[in-house]
């Protein structure tokens, strides 16, 4: 395994600059996962230092090498595509030692190195079937393989389970991180899916436009997100926004907007904003919890748009004063849509952005 170090990389298709003065590092053994909306450039990243796109400035380095200007072959690298784009003619044995053969290893050599990937993910009785005879998680299974049988320095995986149903992206999800427990080698993988970030990654970088707006432990973007964006796409529902203004009444700071009054005395400011400050609050929606109507720590009240059950757990919509505010509670009896309920904001992990520039506070 090897670390990977990106330095001021730019990227251009025609006029049109993808990745602008983009900078990352990659640990040794490390799972990192590139996350974001379609078109932020995260697959643009991944294609580069597989070597499919050339670079306009910058470095790329796998372990001690540069290999900035090297062909793919020449990189140490296994990557998974989003399409399996195995060979319709061959067995599975043969599509995954296939780049082995004509790179001339010996037979032997790949015998061994097919038979242990093979074991590893589970895909030894299914040796001598084609891929029209599999499923698509085992084809995925067999694109992962071929990879694998590298022994390659780093692992890329372009989105290898958005093509599958959601029981298969679960269960590959699964196989994905007891592969990489087992393995210990650097991996790198691109999706949009938050679920496969969260679950998966040792870091996640957040990208947008081209550029990196976070990157850190799955824990830390989602609880403690550096703005606006990155808040909002993490997290199903999304966070909570509800714009409004600082105020200090005695010892307390308080966050008052139409929709809602919450204490923000305990909130840790990177830089303590002026007392009236139009700021965004932001709650994810596990911290906000019904409460009775008379209680002294409701912090508004809604009127109920929408119940969404799913299955352990229900999700409910509210309208308070014009601001969407969405709840998760544990499954039970549902409030009637249009009913006004009360309230109440979890103090601890709630988030205070600035209304003009939405970064964190």
């Amino acid at each position: 395994m090897s670390s990977v170090q990106i330095d001021s990389l730019d990227i251009v298709f025609g006029n049109v600059t993808v990745l602008k003065d983009l900078s990352l590092s990659v640990a040794e053994g490390e799972f990192l996962v590139l996350l974001g909306p379609s078109g932020c450039g995260k697959s643009t990243l991944l294609h580069t230092l597989a070597g499919f796109n050339e670079v306009a400035t910058g470095s790329i380095r796998i372990g001690e090498r540069d290999v900035t200007y090297a062909d793919p072959k020449d990189r140490g690298i296994g990557m998974v595509f989003q399409s399996y784009a195995l060979y319709p003619t061959m067995n599975v044995e043969r599509n995954m030692s296939f780049g082995l053969r004509v790179a001339g290893l010996p037979r032997e050599e790949i015998d061994k190195r097919v038979a242990r990937a093979a074991q590893m993910l589970h895909l030894t009785e299914l040796l001598k079937r084609r891929p029209s005879q599999l499923s698509g998680g085992q084809r995925q299974r067999v694109a992962i393989g071929r990879a694998l049988v590298r022994d390659a320095q780093v692992y890329l995986f372009d989105e290898p389970l958005s093509n599958l149903d959601a029981k298969l992206r679960a269960e590959l999800r699964r196989e994905l991180k007891q592969l990489h427990l087992q393995l210990g080698t650097t991996m790198i993988y691109v999706t949009h899916d938050q679920v496969e970030a969260m679950t998966l990654a040792s870091r996640i970088a957040v990208m947008q436009g081209g550029r990196i707006r976070q990157i850190d432990t799955p824990q830390r973007v989602y609880a403690e997100p550096v703005d606006m964006f990155v808040a909002g796409f993490l997290g199903a529902p999304s966070m909570n926004f509800v714009e409004g203004r600082l105020q200090r009444e005695a010892d307390r700071l308080w966050f008052v907007a139409p929709a809602l009054r919450a204490d923000v005395s305990g909130y840790r400011f990177a830089v303590p904003p002026a007392e009236g400050a139009t700021v965004v609050l932001g709650a994810r929606p596990e911290q906000v919890s019904l409460v009775a109507g008379d209680a002294a720590d409701a912090a508004g009240r809604a009127r109920v748009l929408l119940v969404e059950p799913m299955g352990s757990n229900q999700v409910i919509w509210l309208d308070a004063s014009g601001s969407s505010i969405a709840l998760e509670r544990t499954a039970g009896d549902a409030p009637a849509v249009g009913e006004q309920l009360a309230f109440t904001l979890r103090p601890h992990g709630l988030s205070l952005f600035d209304a003009k520039t939405q970064l964190r506070l």
